[in-house]
């Protein structure tokens, strides 16, 4: 059984309240005459500033079709959570973020752990790729399409500026193989500081073997 591998999100302090939080939250305030003046001045009304949070997804592909989805897309094999392939199935797994917020968002962070255990995954060297090419209204099927062309990424972390993602072993699994992808600045695995311009979707790909049961 193939599964979407656990994944985690962190973002810097400034960007945290865009992309963390189980609710939108606003907050209103407004422009006003304290009175005294030489000028009476009357009140701008209020301004709302509303935050939402934004949603990592993560997906297994096999042969340009969608399996499973985290969260569950109706348009990916009808909702499925997990799918079953045989052993030695070549599986790429799709993290995308779509920025629908009114602002660029800037240090972006996130990360992914492959389960590297003798029963877990064997990640394929060389196939990571990135793509902001497509809008926030995009769909999977359209940001997979633009993923799979789009630029290739370093597996090794990159601290001069030219890699959003890289991968290490960190060797928890003891597997002594490459499981922790980090995207963005992430503390200890740094790569490119990544910033999502709004309405842009940002995706990475790559792939997987899960080698038994």
């Amino acid at each position: 059984m193939i599964q979407p591998s656990v994944f985690k999100v962190k973002v810097s302090a400034a960007a945290v309240m865009l992309l963390f939080g189980a609710q939108a939250h606003s907050a209103t305030n407004q422009a006003t005459d304290p009175g005294g003046g030489s000028v009476s001045l009357t009140g701008s009304g209020n301004v709302t500033v509303s935050t939402t949070a934004l949603q990592l997804v993560k997906q297994v592909w096999v042969g340009g079709t969608c399996y499973a989805s985290q969260p569950a897309d109706a348009a990916c094999n009808s909702s499925a959570t997990t799918v079953t392939v045989p052993v030695n199935t070549t599986v790429k797994f799709m993290i995308y973020v779509k920025n629908d917020a009114d602002v660029a968002l800037t240090d972006v962070r996130f990360q992914d752990v492959l389960d590297d255990s003798a029963t877990g995954f064997t990640y394929q060297t060389g196939t990571i790729k990135s793509d902001a090419s497509q809008n926030a209204a995009a769909t999977a099927a359209n940001i997979y399409t633009a993923v799979i062309a789009g630029g290739a990424e370093s597996d090794a972390v990159d601290t001069g500026g030219t890699d959003y993602v890289s991968i290490t072993d960190t060797n928890v699994e003891g597997g002594g193989k490459l499981e922790k992808l980090t995207v963005g600045a992430v503390a200890t695995q740094i790569n490119d500081t990544l910033s999502i311009a709004t309405n842009t979707t940002f995706a990475i790909v790559f792939d997987a073997i899960k080698a038994s049961d």
